[in-house]
C-alpha cells in the first residue's frame, strides 16, 4: 500500500480516528494496557490523539462516537490528575484506575468498532467493516 504524501483533510481525519481507536483499545485493556505501553505512556498515548481529553472536530466521527469519547476523556483527565507523578507500571495498576477506565473504554471502543476502521490511503464516507 502506497501512502499519499499529501493526504486530504478527510484522509487525515480517517487516520486520526484509527489512532484514537488504538489509544482507546489500550485503555480498554485495563492493567494489560499499562503493561503494553508502560505507566509513562498509558495516558499520553490517549492524549496524543485526544487533546485534553476532548475530541477535536473530526469529519469521520459520529455524534455518538464523539460524545462517548468526550465522556471517556473526562474520566481519563480525572484518573491522570489523581495518579501524578506515578511512573511505575505496578504502582499505576495498584491505584485501580486502569481497571476503572477499562469498562468505559470498552464501551467507547465498541461504538467505534460498530463502524470499523477507515482505510489509511483513500477517502471513504464509511469505514471498512474489517
Amino acid at each position: 500500500m502506497i501512502m499519499n504524501d499529501s493526504p486530504s483533510e478527510r484522509v487525515v481525519d480517517q487516520r486520526i480516528r484509527n489512532r484514537i481507536m488504538e489509544a482507546v483499545d489500550t485503555l480498554a485493556l485495563g492493567r494489560a494496557g499499562v503493561l503494553d505501553v508502560g505507566a509513562d505512556d498509558y495516558f499520553e498515548h490517549f492524549y496524543d490523539w485526544v487533546r485534553d481529553g476532548v475530541p477535536e472536530n473530526n469529519s469521520t466521527m459520529t455524534d455518538q462516537e464523539r460524545t462517548g469519547l468526550a465522556n471517556l476523556g473526562r474520566l481519563v483527565n480525572v484518573a491522570c490528575d489523581a495518579t501524578r507523578p506515578i511512573h511505575d507500571d505496578e504502582e499505576l495498576i495498584a491505584t485501580g484506575w486502569p481497571d476503572r477506565l477499562a469498562p468505559e473504554a470498552q464501551r467507547v471502543l465498541a461504538l467505534f468498532n460498530e463502524r470499523g476502521r477507515f482505510p489509511e490511503d483513500d477517502e471513504q464516507q464509511e469505514p471498512d467493516r474489517r
